[in-house]
């Protein structure tokens, strides 16, 4: 019914399509530097992705190398997120992103193929995100069943059931602004509430190693004998901890005063989440007990959970309540972000049957079509756990990959035309650091993307060993590395036959 209704809004910049939907225009401004802040910090959650990732941590490096690692990071991504904050001013049209970025930044004669290929690589990097996100809860849920209940042995059929219920719940908040607003300020107190909650408990409770282990000890599972590639590899932990950055950028036009507030709020959150993740590896660190044991478990934390605090029971409230509820929130902000970035793609003409998918709902002003194609997709590329859960984590690789290349190009356009391409009257100038800022940016960005592609193919092989059949030689591939390769070839193919015809850029 609501999509039968006519609407004018002229205040608000959207354009009646004359089939009750509103396409076009912009949205309305709700979000402040704070709200904004908070979104992004959610979207990170970065001490909750130390727990996830404990085996990985105590696999490459240790605590040892996570705080130093998460220290490097930190400052690597606020460099990073400095340099696309310049760029805000050029978010004034449908369409900000790192994809309307490069639009206005790319040179003219590789202008329109690049911003399609960016935004293509970006919407299916973000789906795949938010399916691993959706997945990673979904296989908690089913471990702390298994531990209520030690009789119950998990399916397939179990763990894409919840996967599928926590997408299709995600579409209930992702429908409204309004409840997309509180979603923000709850999950961003949720993610610092918690992560004091944690902090306290654990150091209360858990059986304390030295600070020798936690400064000196290298634990290093990885097969690697060279203490600097191992730490290299370290930077996994806290880069999956810090990509998720780009989620403020495809919400700039629902932020009051962007210009200002919107880099403001990138460089804020991403310092915070920083030291946020800095925190949460010295508490892990120092309360990481018998990991050596807790190692046996494919979720490593669950039996950790379980020893510290005395009690299953305990063990499962505490992953339900903070790591599941928190990953709930996250799945919506990337959705929300996904959802905002195929809408700016529909009103440029990239995707498919466009004119559907650019529409704006008159009741709740969000895109619901480009919201349900995106929960959607997730729910296809679930289905590859029914066939083998190495190709799930495959394409979920493509991910951080595809995100670290968002962040990468505009940059990288603006060191090669020159910084005299930006607006001489954006309000977050880095000045005469500028340049230097953005070649450091691009050097942090290439080499984040080399260390993604490698350690994905170390984790996959480890987690996924060979069976010694003749099929290990598939299974051991880099597969990051495939997708990524695959998507630009198919994407290019799209542009040969279709989407050259329609995609429209604005005039930089």
């Amino acid at each position: 019914e609501a999509l039968d209704k006519p609407l004018a809004d002229e205040e608000d910049g959207h354009t009646d399509t004359g089939e009750g939907q509103v396409t076009h225009g912009s949205f309305k401004r709700v979000h402040n530097v704070w709200t904004a802040s908070a979104y992004q910090v959610l979207m990170m959650a970065s001490w909750t992705c130390n727990i996830v990732l404990y085996g990985t941590v105590f696999d490459v490096g240790g605590p040892m190398m996570l705080i130093y690692s998460t220290i490097i990071v930190t400052c690597g991504q606020c460099l990073l997120m400095a340099s696309l904050g310049e760029c805000v001013r050029f978010g004034h049209t449908p369409g900000v992103s790192s994809t309307a970025y490069t639009k206005h930044l790319a040179p003219v004669y590789a202008r329109c193929f690049l911003s399609y290929l960016i935004g293509w690589m970006v919407y299916l990097g973000e789906i795949a995100a938010s399916a691993g996100c959706a997945m990673n809860s979904a296989q908690i849920i089913t471990a702390v069943v298994q531990l209520h209940d030690p009789s119950y042995v998990p399916t397939r059929w179990h763990t894409w059931l919840i996967y599928g219920a926590i997408l299709l719940a995600s579409i209930l908040f992702s429908f409204s602004r309004r409840h997309l607003l509180a979603v923000t300020v709850i999950g961003g107190m949720l993610t610092l509430g918690g992560g004091i909650a944690w902090a306290v408990t654990f150091l209360v409770l858990a059986d304390k190693h030295d600070a020798a282990f936690l400064f000196h000890h290298l634990v290093n599972q990885s097969g690697y004998t060279s203490i600097g590639w191992v730490g290299l590899l370290s930077f996994y932990t806290p880069v999956y901890t810090l990509y998720g950055t780009d989620g403020i950028l495809h919400i700039t036009e629902e932020i009051r005063d962007p210009e200002r507030n919107a880099p403001r709020a990138m460089v804020l959150s991403m310092g915070f989440s920083g030291i946020t993740s800095l925190m949460g590896a010295v508490v892990l660190g120092f309360c990481a007990g018998d990991w050596q044991s807790y190692m046996q478990s494919d979720l490593p934390f669950i039996p950790w959970f379980v020893e510290t605090l005395g009690s299953g029971t305990g063990a499962i409230v505490l992953a339900i309540v903070v790591l599941v509820f928190l990953n709930f929130l996250i799945t919506v902000c990337i959705n929300t972000a996904a959802s905002r970035m195929a809408w700016s793609m529909a009103i440029d003409s990239a995707l498919p049957y466009s004119e559907v998918f650019q529409r704006l709902s008159p009741t709740f002003d969000t895109p619901v079509n480009t919201i349900l194609l995106t929960v959607a997709a997730e729910m296809v590329i679930g289905l590859v756990v029914f066939g083998s859960d190495y190709a799930f984590q495959a394409i979920v690789s493509l991910g951080g990959v595809a995100i670290q290349i968002e962040y990468l190009t505009p940059v990288l356009m603006l060191i090669i035309r020159g910084r005299s391409v930006l607006p001489g009257d954006r309000y977050f100038d880095l000045g005469r650091l500028g340049l230097v800022v953005n070649v450091a940016s691009v050097c942090w960005s290439l080499l984040i993307i080399v260390i993604l592609l490698y350690v994905l193919l170390l984790l996959l092989s480890m987690y996924f060993p060979s069976d010694g059949t003749e099929t290990d030689g598939v299974d051991n591939m880099n597969w990051a590395g495939v997708m990524c390769g695959g998507l630009v070839i198919i994407v290019t193919v799209d542009w040969v036959l279709r989407g050259r015809f329609h995609y429209t850029v604005p005039a930089a």
